[in-house]
């Protein structure tokens, strides 16, 4: 995120890739074909990356599942809290953990492994939890956030109902119907977020920008917009979504901008060398199977139209 300045950007709103459940097409993606450790390793690159682009006082807000690890795949079955190494990292580059919301969903992937009941139904022992939730993790940066002006403040207002549903600690929504993009998330997700934790007229990144979710929340909010994707082919979604029939919009009066994310950096090695804290995978989780030659990962690409297909 080179483009990017220091301490320019006043929340970020992401949700990354799953690992080892979609095939984004593209040779520079983060988390199908990663071993499990150079999975979070990437991760933790962004959100370093994250935290410098981000003001002092701003938030880091990261939608993120516990996954289960298939047993066809690995040998057994086990649930995977990628959430917490994304709290110990965070923690150990300069920010503080400010809780975590659970949101209550209807699941729009086989996070579970695509059955409803699983396990030893209908009998005792090992039955096996279904997955119906994700963590939205909340990081405030260290430092004093920049100070809003009376306009922003009396703008950006929020509501009774507002406040006591937003702060809750349970948020209830459905998941977003997934018919182009197999990893959106719901725009009522960043909407609140952004609404939490921004004035008018600041900026939001959004670092896996996927059908451009969160640009078109921040768009609606007044708020100006920064969002990357590793596919270039997937364009078209993410200015349909943003737009729609308003061709103008990227010359509206919030700024909206997107950026092609590059290939990790020369000096990965380096980075992650540099950091207070680089995860280990002490329990490894080996494939038995290539997961690419089974049909239970989504591989997804563009056709004509920019629609992302199966």
């Amino acid at each position: 995120m080179t483009e990017v300045p220091d301490e320019s950007v006043h929340l970020v709103v992401t949700s990354p890739p799953y690992w080892q459940l979609k095939d984004y097409g593209h040779e520079d993606q983060i988390g199908f074909d990663d071993t499990y450790e150079d999975y979070v390793n990437n991760l933790n690159l962004v959100w370093d990356e994250c935290r410098r682009v981000l003001h002092p006082g701003c938030r880091l807000c990261v939608n993120i599942g516990d996954q289960f690890a298939r047993s066809v795949y690995y040998g057994r079955y086990k649930v995977i809290p990628i959430r917490t190494e994304i709290i110990k990292f965070c923690e150990s580059i300069g920010f503080d953990f400010m809780g975590s919301i659970v949101w209550r969903k209807v699941t729009t992937t086989n996070t579970t492994g695509g059955a409803v009941i699983m396990g030893s139904y209908p009998y005792p022992r090992n039955g096996i939890l279904k997955i119906d939730y994700e963590h939205i993790l909340l990081f405030k940066k260290l430092g004093e956030a920049p100070k809003p002006t009376l306009d922003q403040k009396h703008a950006s207002k929020l509501a009774d109902e507002e406040w006591n549903i937003y702060f809750s600690g349970h948020w209830n929504f459905p998941g977003e119907r997934q018919d182009r993009h197999l990893a959106m998330f719901p725009e009522e997700l960043p909407r609140r977020l952004i609404k939490m934790f921004t004035f008018i007229g600041e900026t939001v990144l959004d670092p896996f920008l996927g059908s451009g979710t969160t640009s078109r929340a921040a768009y609606n909010l007044g708020r100006n917009s920064i969002g990357y994707e590793v596919n270039p082919e997937f364009l078209p979604v993410i200015r349909s979504k943003i737009c729609g029939r308003d061709n103008n919009l990227f010359e509206a009066a919030s700024e909206i901008e997107v950026c092609e994310r590059r290939a990790h950096p020369d000096n990965r090695k380096e980075r992650l060398a540099a950091f207070p804290y680089v995860f280990q995978d002490f329990v490894r989780v080996e494939k038995q199977v290539d997961p690419r030659t089974l049909d239970f990962g989504s591989k997804i690409s563009a056709d004509s139209r920019g629609a992302r297909v199966r």
